[in-house]
């Protein structure tokens, strides 16, 4: 590994001008990442008017999140994503931010976790019953649209109770899909003023209306029946320590699309990821499908299984280096500051990837490899090289939910099954601006052997909502 100050101390080369914008466009992963091996750690880009500096060492990436994390605000980029979460936690700044992260940090508290868990676990049986019923008639399941929607379906249920419809779930998991991908555009031509017309900006705004027709229908159910443990109703209740004020329905809009967009969308572009790199590494997913029967016994998992499943957490960690879902941080200087041994004037834009500090090749060692081993000790997370939530003060809040989440449904779905790439697909990332597949990812879901996974999963419903239940065959097998 090499020290910052010998980093620094290489000859610094000119970075790239307007002629580089193609190659930028046309593939931004691999921009980024020829940037770092062909330019280095600090690399100017210069726009015409406009003048960005890539930043891809860790250490200059912690100065600027977390070291001298107030000269760097979130800037021009966020534009567009302010156009989808409004003032919410991931885009407000200032006094403001600071108020509503403090209004909404009891509702993330561990107990509030744990209190999550079965609604989870229920909602990930209903949708193995589905890949049951696939399974049996020897149809592939997609999966980025199955993850899409059983994490929608899991952020819609913890924030709004269990009786939220299917079809409402469904249509919100279109919704914001083509929300994501309209929204890309505007997110790249940021230097563009926003009195500029742009394809998509008209269709931007039908689905923006409808999203929120939904979300503010929701509220106003949990203002006429309050009281209940799901996180709006939490939220509803919340008071600042220094005001007494609560959330306005406007803030409580923009702090659920915050929640879906960083707790549905990014969790399930990572489980997309993980099925495919399980079936490309098959004596990983032998060692994940051993530890889920050793430590769960056929049984569902629960919260206090979390520390437990050791490896699951590996697996996911590792999916998390390789494909982080938030692949660019982008931030804009207040005042001049210096990085490393880059000038930096007021109003440049500072452009760090977590996708390139997670392939730095003086950090880690054959990085293009899938080894979820590498997270066995705690030596990464001493090292600043891995930021897949992000780092400093605006650290992701959600990101324990998330990590929970993920690794109750990795444990779910390998008690039940093995799953199999359909043949003929071959699966790039693609940027938009999530670090999504570039295509649908179809896999076969085969049955694990009962007296090897253990256990089958029925849905009983009633009108308190969803159970989850073992079977009659699960049973007998069990005992």
């Amino acid at each position: 590994m090499a020290p910052v100050n010998d980093l620094q101390a290489r000859p610094r080369k000119p970075g790239y001008g307007v002629g580089a914008v193609p190659s930028l466009a046309k593939n931004p992963l691999q921009f980024f990442m020829q940037s770092l091996l062909n330019q280095g750690d600090l690399v100017p880009l210069n726009l015409g008017p406009t003048r960005l500096l890539l930043v891809h060492h860790p250490d200059h990436v912690r100065y600027v999140l977390q070291d001298n994390w107030r000269n760097y605000s979130k800037g021009s980029m966020w534009i567009a994503i302010r156009k989808l979460v409004g003032n919410g936690l991931l885009a407000s700044e200032g006094d403001y931010w600071r108020r509503q992260r403090r209004l909404m940090q009891p509702a993330f508290h561990r107990q509030k976790l744990a209190e999550l868990t079965q609604t989870i676990t229920a909602t990930v049986a209903e949708m193995l019953k589905d890949w049951q019923t696939a399974s049996d008639q020897h149809q592939p399941i997609e999966m980025v649209h199955a993850m899409s929607e059983v994490t929608m379906q899991i952020i819609v249920r913890t924030m709004f109770g269990s009786d939220v419809s299917k079809d409402d779930t469904r249509a919100m998991v279109d919704a914001f899909t083509k929300a994501l991908q309209l929204m890309n555009l505007r997110m790249w031509t940021f230097f563009l003023p926003d009195f500029i017309p742009l394809p998509g900006d008209g269709a931007m705004r039908d689905v923006l209306q409808q999203i929120d027709t939904t979300v503010y229908r929701f509220i106003e159910q949990r203002r006429q029946n309050p009281g209940g443990s799901d996180l709006i109703s939490v939220l509803l209740e919340m008071q600042d320590a220094d005001t007494g004020e609560r959330m306005t329905d406007q803030q409580l809009r923009d702090e659920v699309f915050t929640i879906f967009l960083a707790g549905h969308e990014t969790s399930a572009t990572v489980l997309s990821w993980v099925w495919w790199l399980l079936w490309q590494h098959p004596e990983v997913e032998r060692r994940l499908h051993r530890e889920v029967d050793e430590v769960l016994g056929g049984r569902l998992p629960t919260f206090a299984d979390l520390p437990n499943l050791k490896y699951t957490r590996m697996v996911i960690d590792e999916s998390l280096r390789m494909y982080p879902p938030a692949w660019l941080i982008p931030r804009t200087a207040v005042e001049d500051d210096t990085i490393g041994d880059q000038p930096v004037k007021a109003g440049m834009t500072i452009l760090m990837s977590p996708y390139v500090v997670h392939r730095h090749p003086d950090f880690w060692k054959d990085a293009d490899r899938f080894d979820p081993e590498r997270f066995e000790s705690g030596e990464v997370a001493q090292r600043h090289a891995y930021i897949p939530f992000g780092e400093g003060p605006r650290l992701c809040m959600g990101n324990s939910f998330a990590i929970m989440e993920m690794q109750l449904i990795v444990a779910m779905v390998a008690q039940t099954f093995r799953l199999s790439l359909k043949p003929g697909i071959d699966i790039k990332p693609t940027t938009m601006p999530v670090l999504r597949p570039n295509q649908d990812v179809w896999m076969y879901a085969y049955p694990r052997p009962q007296d090897v996974a253990g256990r089958t999963w029925l849905i009983q419903s009633d009108r308190e909502g969803s159970s989850v239940v073992p079977d009659a065959e699960a049973e007998r097998v069990r005992g």
